[in-house]
């Protein structure tokens, strides 16, 4: 990394945030979420502009682009979240926006990316496919090509879900929160880290698709070719030096989760909390909910809900 990331980026890029997000709110689950009496609470990001914490992080990248670059257009290719934010930001800002999504995108993120009035192109079947053809896209044509995790402007503005749950609960002992590309939870660690440097940070995946526990096993970044997962939007298959070099020196532990676990913890998000979230987000419930880490009965948590969705809505 070239240069340092300090606090005072982060506390920089929360004031240039600021006018264009929601302050998402710390939701109390206690008592339905097991572990005793631990006092668990969410950090509500499904219920962010556009429906996830991505918008935080595509406000502050663009933000910090030059008046001729951002109005040569805005370019990315995402999952869905990412893709929907850079959409809302080229809504918001006045600027044309291209967006490349997988074949597996959902149809409620191709929606959300169209209604706010990008061009929409779905291309590939795993997310590095997607990128591929935004980058060719904007050699051709010009723009910003925006990357949804592994770009620092991007890291940074993401990481402000942590200073805003620490601002509201300085009490807080440990921050639960799903990896895909390692984005959020980068931003989030190093963040939080730097404003409590005794905060725990629990990264959490998909089993089928272990991308950062492989690579701290390893101690390398690797690149998974086979990939199965429940979890689409989680499904990145490598990560980027920016990111594995935060991870690695800001998280503390990163665990797996039984796919099968993943949407009973949706569900249960729905019906004891009133909260409609992806399953992306409901990965990180259910590593507390399925214990798959070790906390005390005492433990206060914070599990970020990275984004919204209608997974646990459904009967089982």
């Amino acid at each position: 990394m070239s240069t340092p990331i300090t606090l005072d980026d982060y506390r920089a890029a929360q004031a240039r945030v600021q006018p264009y997000i929601r302050q998402t709110p710390l939701v109390n689950a206690h008592p339905w979420v097991p572990g005793g009496g631990t006092q668990v609470r969410f950090k509500a990001e499904c219920q962010q502009v556009t429906g996830s914490f991505k918008a935080r992080g595509a406000f502050n990248r663009v933000l910090n682009l030059s008046e001729e670059v951002r109005r040569q257009g805005l370019a990315t290719a995402s999952g869905g979240n990412f893709g929907a934010a850079v959409a809302y930001v080229g809504k918001t800002l006045g600027l044309p926006a291209n967006v490349f999504v997988m074949n597996t995108s959902t149809l409620i993120t191709r929606t959300r990316i169209e209604s706010h009035g990008a061009r929409l192109t779905v291309h590939g079947d795993f997310w590095d496919q997607s990128w591929d053809a935004a980058g060719a896209s904007v050699a051709q044509q010009g723009g910003a090509l925006l990357h949804p995790y592994a770009d620092r402007d991007v890291v940074i503005g993401q990481g402000t879900t942590a200073l805003e749950i620490i601002d509201e609960w300085p009490e807080v002992e440990t921050l639960v929160v799903s990896i895909g590309g390692g984005g959020l939870i980068a931003g989030v660690a190093q963040a939080a880290k730097l404003l409590k440097p005794s905060i725990r940070i629990i990264g959490v995946e998909a089993a089928g698709c272990p991308t950062l526990f492989t690579c701290r096993e390893q101690g390398r970044i690797v690149k998974l070719e086979n990939v199965k997962t429940l979890v689409p939007i989680l499904a990145a298959r490598s990560t980027e030096p920016l990111n594995f070099e935060l991870i690695e020196r800001y998280v503390d532990e990163i665990v797996l989760v039984d796919e099968s676990t993943i949407k009973d913890a949706a569900r249960a998000a729905w019906e004891h909390a009133g909260l409609g979230i992806e399953l992306g987000a409901a990965t990180a419930l259910a590593a507390v909910t399925e214990f798959c880490f070790e906390h005390r009965d005492d433990e206060k948590m914070a599990v970020v809900l990275c984004g919204s969705g209608c997974d646990g809505m459904s009967a089982p």
